[in-house]
């Protein structure tokens, strides 16, 4: 695998001794799953402003996170970065929901051209973004007891937990925003919201096969500590990964989807809030229990 080993070298140190924190890995899924579902968001319809505002959290983000790992990151992490900044400054000024009109009044249409430098600079940070999350998670540097293949569970398990993060703020904000573009479809953040389900769907699926998979490291840690202190101590914030991060943002992403659907975007939009905090609660877990106990979750 040429790309994965030449991204290997991009940490600067061996990939067992790169600096995986809880915020890092969080902070780098959440800037690449933001790049994933930006191009699925129509900027005629919700403007300029709202795609400088995410790529700003994700970058903010992604730049605490590096200082506070000592400057490390990788290769892929830092061309998502400059991309979605690449991204913005090739923007249009005057993309909007009047961008058409403009033009025309312009007589010209080398609009298109700069529209189409701009969706590949996203398409660029998307994919510089996941293979970013994908090469952290096949150099994560401990041994994981795990079944089946560990680089392509945590593979699968970043992956997820990158659209996931990225969809559930993505639309979060995008619901929020329709107080700024009024009178704008609901196109984009019905798209969002199905991509939101989907992920916290496949994130499910991911979560539930890979503990299958640490079936003997599950053993090993309910042994070590006994069958009831440890439902009582660490299992407790296991079904709180659970709990708050999947089945609690299923739930209420449906009611949100059905509250879309009839454009009741204020519910949607204080139901989206809610789905946030629970899936910022799940993923922090699961990133502290990789950590600390070896536990994909």
């Amino acid at each position: 695998m040429p790309l994965l080993d030449f991204a290997a070298s991009s940490w600067g140190k061996s990939p067992e001794v790169a600096r995986f924190t809880t915020f890092y890995l969080f902070a780098t899924a959440l800037m690449a799953g933001i790049a994933v579902v930006l191009p699925f968001i129509s900027v005629r319809i919700i403007g300029r402003r709202f795609f400088v505002l995410m790529s700003f959290v994700a970058i903010a983000l992604f730049a605490v996170a590096v200082a506070a790992a000592g400057i490390e990151t990788g290769y892929f992490h830092v061309a998502c970065a400059g991309l979605l900044t690449a991204y913005n400054i090739a923007l249009p000024p005057q993309a909007g929901i009047d961008q058409s009109l403009r033009r025309k009044a312009a007589g010209g249409d080398s609009g298109h051209v700069v529209s189409w430098v701009s969706w590949l600079l996203l398409i660029a940070s998307a994919i510089c973004g996941m293979t970013g999350v994908v090469v952290d998670a096949v150099h994560h540097p401990a041994s994981l007891q795990m079944t089946g293949g560990q680089d392509l569970w945590l593979s699968l398990s970043f992956v997820t937990a990158s659209l996931l993060l990225g969809s559930a703020v993505t639309g979060m904000v995008l619901g929020h925003w329709y107080l700024v573009v009024r009178d704008a479809s609901f196109e984009p953040l019905a798209i969002v919201t199905r991509i939101l389900l989907a992920a916290i769907g496949l994130r499910t699926l991911v979560s539930l096969g890979a503990a299958t998979g640490q079936a003997d490291r599950w053993s090993q840690l309910i042994s070590n500590a006994g069958l009831t202190e440890f439902f009582l101590g660490t299992g407790i914030f296991i079904f709180a990964r659970w709990g708050f991060g999947l089945l609690a943002p299923g739930v209420m992403g449906w009611m949100a989807w059905k509250c879309v659907k009839i454009k009741s975007n204020q519910s949607a939009t204080g139901i989206l809030y809610v789905v946030v905090a629970f899936v910022l609660i799940g993923e922090i877990l699961a990133k502290y229990f990789l950590l600390s106990e070896g536990l994909a979750l």
